[in-house]
């Protein structure tokens, strides 16, 4: 697991070495599912657009703040456009690390929806099943 406080503020983790492996999340993979259970974790399901391989981005210790997600047209999967950790606000001022030392993370897609979350790390598996 990636610790959220080894991870460079504003750093795009959308094309980004996990376990010494290159992962482009934006032109490589499609993210085709997210799932999100009660605080615990949430996971980023993409498919390799060539390969087909199944490869899960799991936050853990997750505590959604906004999301921003509507009805699209036409649309099977989603792009992601960026993904970083950014500074989230406790108490009307911006901080870098949260309780836990949770990170405060921005997630957006080329289609325009949106998420942000506080999450302790996150782990990249592969060949996972949906």
């Amino acid at each position: 697991m990636i610790k959220s406080e080894n991870i460079i503020l504003l750093e795009n983790l959308s094309q980004y070495d996990y376990d010494n492996k290159y992962y482009d999340f934006h032109n490589d993979y499609d993210c085709i599912k997210i799932l999100f259970d009660d605080s615990e974790f949430l996971v980023l399901v993409f498919k390799n657009i060539s390969s087909k391989e199944i490869v899960h981005l799991t936050f853990k210790n997750v505590s959604v703040t906004k999301i921003d997600f509507f009805n699209f047209n036409k649309v099977e999967n989603l792009t992601i456009d960026n993904l970083y950790r950014g500074m989230g606000k406790i108490r009307n001022e911006f901080v870098e690390f949260g309780i836990e030392k949770r990170g405060y993370f921005y997630l957006e897609f080329d289609e325009g929806q949106k998420m942000e979350f506080w999450s302790c790390g996150l782990e990249v598996e592969l060949n996972k099943n949906l």
